[in-house]
Formats: C-alpha cells, structure tokens, sequence
C-alpha cells in the first residue's frame, strides 16, 4: 500500500487522497471492491475521521469511488474520470474549495465598467474597478477555471498578496475593510467561450463553457464580484445540496 509523502504545504487528506488513489490504480483496491472502513483508514493514516472523509469525497468528485452511508465507499474506476465535481452546502465548502486549490494571478489592470457590466455588477456604468485575471489550478496543476474578478480601488494595492494567500480572497478583503459579509449572489449561465477564456483553459474558441458569477458583499457595498469560467460539457459539475427544513 501507499503511504502519504509528508510535506510541510500539502494539507494531510490531500496526501491520503494521493495514497488511497495509488492504491486503487495499482490495483491494490480492485474495481467493485470496498475500501476499508473509515475506521481502518483513521488507524492507518493515524488521522481524524474528518481527514479521511474529506480525502475520500475528493476520490468521490475524480469518479473513482461511489460514497452510500452505511455501506461504505466502492471502487467504480482505477483512474479519474476526468470530471471534476464541485459541491457546495454554504460558504464554508467556498472557503474550503479556495484553500484547497491554487490560484494563479495572469494579469491585473484597471477597467471601466461599461453598461451591461455594471448592470450584472450591481454598480454604476463609468466606474473603475480594478480587473483581476487568475487560473484557478488542482493541486496537481490542472487548470479548473479562469476567474475574472472585480474588486474595489481601495483594494488595488493589496490584491496581488491575496492571491497568493492560502484562502478565499473575499474573505481576506472582509478582513482589510473590518466588515462581514453580508451575502453572496450567484449566477450561473452556459456559455460559449470567448477567445480569451478557451485560450486559458486550453479549448476551441465558442466550446460550451459554465460561467458562474459570484458577487460578495457587506451590509454597505460590494467588495468583490467573480466570474468563474469552468469547462462545459461532460468535465465539470456543479452540485448544490438544499437542506429542507421548517419554515
């Protein structure tokens, strides 16, 4: 069996993600079987039930591995599927994604918000925000998404640090301005990429593509608005889980 190269960057479940997806590839954990129990793996991996459960889901979202409560997590496939699934139940599973995930900054400039943009941003048509181009990347370096994110000029000077923080973005511009956040607005459309977006993420021009905007704000004024350019089709998924309750 695998064991997890320890590092002092590389969070602890990712290494038993990496661990367990060797075992299953090399055949360790055949095609139909059932991994151990999350018991086993907790004594194995000397870790929390929290860590290996996080480390399986990630085996879920790469199509390896089928998840029931109750009857354990079952090999579908030896190798990713090569869809990525991105669930989502609060805005801790958006903090959880970013800090799992690298940011890469491509271009940082000034822009001007022209009519349809400032309608979509909630802002007013003439405005300079400040335009911030990144690719979103695995931690093995795959590219995920281009994020094009809209911040606020009292931030300009500060948003290249967090970028390259270990972290959601939104949530360190909450900290600088001294202000929760509010609520976040999200809007999600199938569209084809612009030459710029299938440039980035290595597809034809016009491929179908997700776009989600997210738009982050305090009580008094947006901080951040994000547009989120993931691979269409068949390579990515995007799961939201309602919870029902009383009303």
């Amino acid at each position: 069996m695998s064991e997890p190269a320890r590092t002092a960057k590389t969070p602890r479940y990712i290494e038993i993600f990496k661990a367990l997806r060797a075992d299953i590839g090399s055949g360790e954990f055949a095609i139909g079987a059932l991994l151990p129990s999350e018991a086993s793996l907790c004594a194995r991996f000397e870790v929390s039930r929290f860590t290996v459960r996080e480390a399986l889901r990630r085996l879920q979202s790469d199509g390896m591995v089928s998840r029931i409560q109750g009857a354990g997590s079952r090999v579908l496939r030896d190798a990713p599927s090569g869809i990525f699934v991105q669930n989502y139940r609060s805005i801790s599973d958006l903090t959880q994604y970013a800090a799992e995930t690298e940011l890469e900054l491509l271009k940082i400039e000034d822009t001007v918000l022209d009519d349809d943009l400032a309608e979509r941003l909630g802002q007013k048509a003439g405005e300079t925000w400040v335009l911030m181009r990144a690719l979103r990347r695995t931690p093995e370096g795959a590219p995920l998404a281009l994020v094009e994110s809209y911040i606020a000029q009292q931030f300009k000077e500060i948003a290249p640090d967090l970028v390259h923080s270990n972290g959601p973005i939104y949530k360190g511009l909450a900290e600088v301005a001294g202000a929760d956040i509010d609520r976040v607005d999200q809007e999600t459309q199938a569209l084809p990429a612009p030459y710029h977006v299938a440039e980035a993420l290595g597809i034809a021009e016009h491929a179908p593509t997700l776009r989600i905007l997210r738009r982050y704000a305090t009580a008094s004024s947006l901080l951040i608005a994000s547009f989120n350019w993931h691979y269409g089709g068949d390579r990515y998924i995007h799961r939201t889980r309602i919870s029902l309750g009383s009303d």
